[in-house]
C-alpha cells in the first residue's frame, strides 16, 4: 500500500462512539466568517442554510488536503513519479470508497462528472460527452447502460480532470458513512417535524409541495400578505433574511420552468405571458412588453443540514416567522432592478465596500508573502462607518436580532420607486408587493 490511501485511511471517524461529537465538530469547522452586512448587523456570523445546492468547506477536510494531498499532487495521466502514483492512489481510493458506500459491485461504475445533479442526468443522456467541468458530483450506474460506449473509470483519454474535487467527494462520502445514514436521517426528520409544527398551518407562509410524504429537510415556500392579496418577492425574502438576520437561504430556484409551473399551479396561458416578459428584447414591440425578470414566478428555499444546531434551527424559524408576519413593512428600505430581479437596500450603494471585503486585485506579494493592501483595510473602515449611519434607525439596546428588526420597523421612512413598466392589461401579473403598494396602509 502506498503512503496514503483513501480506501483505508483518511479520517479518524471509523469508531464513532458519540455522533453528537462529530456533529459538533462539523458545526465548528464549516467554513464561516464574520461579515459586515448591509443592514442591522455590523458584524454577523453567517448561518448558512443552502447546503443541498452549494455546501461549504469543512476545515478538517481542507486541512487533510493541505497536509496529505497537495504536497504529493501531480498529474495522474501517467505514473512515472512518486507524486503521480500517490495522487492516483488518492483518486482511485476516492472512487473505491464511493462505490463501497453506495453498495456498488464489479458490475457497476462510478464516474466523476460535472457539478450538481443536472450533470449526472446529462451524462446519462449523453454518455459519450464527457464534460470538462469541476467535479462536485458523480454518477453510479450499471455497466450495461454503457455498452457500446467508450467508458472507463480511469481518467485516461479525458482532459485533465478535477482530481482534487474527486478526492474531496470521497472524503465527504467517508464522513457521511462514519456518522451513519440512520443518524443523519433521524436528525433531518427532527428538523422536518419542527418546521411543520411551526408553519404547517401558518396563514402567511405557503409551503410548496407535499407536507405528508417522507422528505429531506429542504423546504420551498412563499410568503403571502393577506391585506394586499400579494406575495413578497422571493428575492426580497432572501435579502431580508440576509440583511436582518445573517441567514443565507436560496431564491431563484426555477431551473426547470415546467417544474415550477406545476408547483405553483400556473396554467399554460399564464406561463406563456410570463415568458414574454422574460425573453422580450428592444426590437420586439409586441404588446409593448419590455423585459422584466421580476415577473418570474419562483420561491424561497431553505435547507437544514443534520449538523445544524438546535439553536440555529430555532433562530432560522423565528426569523422566517418574523418576515412572514411583517417583512412587507421593510419594502420602503429597498429598491429592485427589473432587469435582474435583484433587491438591495437604498442606503447602501452598489459600490459599498461591505459588498466586497476581499478581492484578488487587492493582494500584494511585495514582502514575499501574500497579503492584502492597505486600501483593503480602509474599505473595511468605510464600510463600518456607512453601517453605523444606517444603524441610527435602530432605537433598541437589545442584542437580539428580531428585537432590533422590530425596533427598526418603527423608524422606516416611506420611500418608493416609479411604477414598473407593465402594460395595463398585464398589471395583474405583478404578483408581488412593491414599495409603493404599502403607502395607503
Amino acid at each position: 500500500m502506498w503512503k496514503y490511501d483513501l480506501s483505508f485511511d483518511i479520517f479518524p471517524f471509523d469508531q464513532i462512539q458519540d455522533y453528537r461529537h462529530v456533529e459538533q465538530r462539523i458545526q465548528s469547522t464549516v467554513h464561516t466568517t464574520a461579515l459586515i452586512l448591509p443592514a442591522i448587523n455590523q458584524f454577523g456570523q453567517i448561518i448558512y442554510a443552502d447546503n443541498t445546492v452549494s455546501g461549504r468547506g469543512l476545515l478538517f477536510i481542507e486541512q487533510y488536503m493541505l497536509k496529505h494531498v497537495l504536497p504529493y499532487y501531480a498529474n495522474i495521466h501517467s505514473e512515472d513519479s512518486a507524486g503521480a502514483i500517490q495522487t492516483t492512489k488518492f483518486h482511485g481510493g476516492s472512487r473505491a470508497l464511493i462505490k463501497r458506500y453506495a453498495n456498488a459491485t464489479d458490475d457497476d461504475v462510478a464516474i466523476f462528472i460535472g457539478s450538481e445533479s443536472r450533470a449526472a442526468m446529462n451524462k446519462m443522456i449523453n454518455v459519450l460527452n464527457l464534460k470538462d467541468e469541476q467535479v462536485r458530483s458523480l454518477i453510479i450506474a450499471k455497466k450495461k447502460f454503457f455498452q457500446n460506449q467508450v467508458l472507463v473509470e480511469s481518467p485516461d483519454g479525458i482532459a485533465t480532470p478535477d482530481v482534487l474535487g474527486a478526492i474531496r467527494v470521497g472524503s465527504v462520502f467517508h464522513l457521511k458513512e462514519s456518522v451513519g445514514c440512520h443518524i443523519i436521517e433521524a436528525l433531518e426528520n427532527e428538523c422536518v417535524e419542527k418546521f411543520f409544527r411551526k408553519f404547517r398551518n401558518h396563514e402567511k407562509l405557503i409551503i410548496l409541495g407535499s407536507t405528508s410524504i417522507h422528505r429531506l429537510a429542504l423546504f420551498s415556500f412563499l410568503i403571502y400578505v393577506p391585506i394586499f392579496m400579494k406575495y413578497l418577492h422571493h428575492n426580497f425574502v432572501s435579502v431580508l433574511l440576509n440583511d436582518l438576520f445573517s441567514i443565507r437561504v436560496r431564491s431563484e430556484c426555477s431551473y426547470n420552468a415546467s417544474y415550477v409551473s406545476g408547483l405553483l399551479n400556473l396554467d399554460d396561458q399564464k406561463s406563456e405571458i410570463i415568458m414574454k416578459f422574460l425573453t422580450a428584447n428592444e426590437n420586439d414591440q409586441l404588446d409593448a412588453i419590455t423585459k422584466n425578470e421580476l415577473i418570474r414566478y419562483d420561491f424561497t428555499q431553505l435547507d437544514l443540514s443534520y449538523f445544524t444546531s438546535d439553536e440555529d434551527v430555532d433562530y432560522i424559524f423565528n426569523a422566517i416567522e418574523f418576515i412572514a408576519n411583517g417583512g412587507w413593512q421593510f419594502l420602503p428600505l429597498y429598491t429592485c432592478d427589473s432587469t435582474t430581479a435583484v433587491w438591495r437596500a437604498r442606503t447602501i450603494p452598489l459600490e459599498n465596500p461591505s459588498t466586497q471585503l476581499h478581492s484578488l486585485q487587492m493582494i500584494t506579494f511585495e514582502n514575499g508573502t501574500m497579503d492584502e493592501t492597505y486600501k483593503e483595510r480602509q474599505m473595511q473602515s468605510t464600510a463600518i462607518k456607512n453601517l453605523n449611519t444606517h444603524n441610527l434607525m435602530i432605537n433598541s439596546t437589545s442584542n437580539d436580532s428580531i428585537e432590533q428588526a422590530r425596533a427598526m420597523m418603527k423608524n422606516i421612512d416611506l420611500r418608493t420607486d416609479p411604477p414598473l413598466n407593465i402594460p395595463v392589461k398585464y398589471q395583474n401579473f405583478i404578483w408581488f408587493l412593491l414599495p409603493q403598494d404599502i403607502f395607503p396602509v
